[in-house]
C-alpha cells in the first residue's frame, strides 16, 4: 500500500497559535464583507513548511527515503527560520490560490532543501513527484475556493499584507505522510530526524 510522503519542517505551539488567530481574523473580515469566506483553512495541527513533497511511495521505498533523510540531517546544522508575512499567493497571481505566511530563504534553510532535494533525485528506486520547481519557504494557512473568490467584489476582498515576525529554531527535519481524507488531509509524523 502506496503512501503519500513529503519532508517538512514542523511549527512552534505559538507560532501555529498565531497563525490560528490571524485565519480567525480573516475569516471573520471575509464573512462581515460578503456572508461566507472564499477560503478553505489550513487546521492548526497541520501547519508546516513543506521542504520536499516526495509523492506516493512503497513501504520499502519509504525505509530507502528515511536513510538519505537521515544522512542530510546528520550533515546539517540547527539554524533559525524567519517568517515574514502573511498574503495572497502565489506573489502576482490574480486570482490567487492561497494565502500563505512568507518565510524567509536563508542560506543555512536553501542548503538544507537543495541537499535533500539532490539526494532524493539521484535515488535510482525511488519514484519522486515534482510539484513545481523553485523553493518558496512558505506556510499554507488555507486554500482560496476559486468560484467563491470569482463572487466578490474586488472592493469587498480583505486585505492582506499582514507583518508576521517569528523567528524559532529548527532542530528537526520530519518525514510525513498526507492521508487525504473528506474533512481535509491529515498529516502524521513517520519518522522525525535530529539536525546537528
Amino acid at each position: 500500500m502506496k503512501k503519500r510522503i513529503f519532508i517538512a519542517i514542523n511549527l512552534p505551539d505559538k507560532v501555529k497559535e498565531r497563525a490560528y488567530e490571524i485565519q480567525q481574523e480573516v475569516d471573520s473580515s471575509f464573512a462581515y464583507f460578503t456572508g461566507a469566506s472564499p477560503i478553505k483553512w489550513t487546521k492548526k495541527n497541520n501547519l508546516h513548511v513543506t521542504l520536499f513533497f516526495v509523492g506516493y511511495l512503497e513501504l520499502d521505498d519509504l525505509a530507502q527515503v528515511f536513510n538519505i533523510v537521515q544522512n542530510v540531517a546528520d550533515d546539517t546544522d540547527a539554524f533559525d527560520l524567519k517568517l515574514k508575512n502573511i498574503d495572497y499567493a502565489p506573489p502576482g497571481k490574480i486570482p490567487p490560490k492561497m494565502v500563505w505566511i512568507n518565510g524567509e530563504k536563508s542560506t543555512e534553510l536553501g542548503n538544507l532543501q537543495q541537499k535533500l532535494e539532490a539526494s532524493l533525485l539521484e535515488h535510482p528506486n525511488i519514484n519522486l513527484e515534482r510539484e513545481n520547481s523553485g523553493f518558496i519557504p512558505h506556510i499554507t494557512l488555507g486554500r482560496i475556493v476559486q468560484w467563491q473568490w470569482a463572487r466578490i467584489n474586488p472592493e469587498e476582498i480583505t486585505e492582506l499584507n499582514k507583518d508576521f515576525p517569528h523567528v524559532f529554531g529548527v532542530r528537526t527535519i520530519e518525514v510525513m505522510e498526507s492521508e487525504l481524507k473528506k474533512g481535509g488531509a491529515e498529516y502524521t509524523i513517520l519518522k522525525s530526524f535530529n539536525l546537528k
